[in-house]
């Protein structure tokens, strides 16, 4: 255990008293897989610029890359924007061969995935082909840019961290979804993997699971006023309103920072509490099943009394 005295972190040796300079990713590059489009990828693209580091962004669309353009505008660093479809293995690894000129490479954020409207079924007229293509997206595409980042930072030889934006979706279950659900718990088991084979590198792997996020990706199509939180989804999220991109992006900054030098393998819920909720609590959160009203009233009376 850790006294007093200066400790050895992942970026070199700093002061356990000093939480800010732990946060900072100055001089090092990081990898983001799925960065354009506005969303959960380009909130983490400009909060990890805004601590320092200078950022690959790769995404399978060039006009998507604009927004990352815009975010990391008068941001620090050395950034550079790549189209790459994250599906194949060769495209990747020549994009992050490419960053070795902006500086020692740090580690990736993979957050290239997605379930599109018409992949949503139900589970027993789903084709397979489809479950296939929902899984190299969500899944091999994972697995692609983790063992090309992996094999840049084993050869560095001064570790580095992985993050992998899985979902709760891979924590519990994903009706007329399975092929996302599925491959999103299957990546736990893959962070989980790395983290035992890369450890003796010092590469730390993590993983962090968003609830639902609003998003333009998750906004799109939607009628007026749905980037208002609705009653029902008030009552499903503790917390009482629906995520947002820089949410996801602070727990991906502390997970690739020294302040999280000693995690890895874990998989950091994000979700506004959606997670921890029992199915069976109704809006009022007192389970369904209870009918005595006498005690229905007392719970809610000294519920809201408080």
């Amino acid at each position: 255990m850790a006294d007093d005295a200066d400790v050895h972190v992942g970026g070199g040796d700093v002061s356990p008293h000093d939480p800010a300079s732990r946060l900072d990713l100055t001089g090092r590059v990081v990898v983001v897989a799925g960065a354009g489009g506005g969303g959960i990828g380009t909130g983490i693209c400009k909060m990890l610029a805004e601590a320092g580091a200078s950022i690959a962004a790769l995404d399978v669309r060039e006009d998507a890359l604009a927004a990352v353009t815009e975010a990391l505008a008068g941001t620090p660093g050395t950034h550079r924007n790549l189209v790459v479809d994250v599906r194949n293995p060769d495209e990747v690894e020549q994009a992050v061969a490419s960053t070795a000129g902006q500086g020692r490479l740090h580690g990736l954020v993979h957050v290239a995935g997605g379930l599109f409207p018409d992949q949503w079924t139900p589970l027993v007229d789903l084709d397979l082909a489809v479950f296939d293509r929902v899984v190299d997206l969500n899944l091999r595409a994972a697995l692609a840019t983790s063992q090309s980042v992996a094999r840049r930072l084993i050869a560095q030889g001064d570790g580095g961290s992985i993050v992998a934006i899985s979902s709760v979706a891979g924590l519990s279950a994903m009706p007329f979804g399975v092929g996302y659900s599925a491959s999103k718990a299957a990546m736990l088991a893959l962070v989980r993997t790395a983290a035992i084979e890369w450890g003796p590198h010092g590469i730390r792997v993590n993983s962090v699971a968003p609830g639902t996020v609003r998003t333009p990706k998750s906004q799109r199509g939607a009628p007026p006023g749905a980037d208002q939180d609705t009653p029902a989804e008030q009552a499903v999220l503790p917390l009482g309103h629906r995520g947002h991109p820089d949410d996801i992006a602070g727990a991906v900054l502390f997970l690739l920072s020294d302040l999280a030098a000693w995690i890895t393998g874990q998989v950091l819920a994000v979700d506004g509490g959606s997670s921890i909720r029992p199915s069976f609590l109704g809006a009022d959160n007192i389970p369904v099943f209870v009918r005595d009203e006498a005690m229905r009233a007392r719970l809610l009376g000294r519920s809201s009394a408080s």
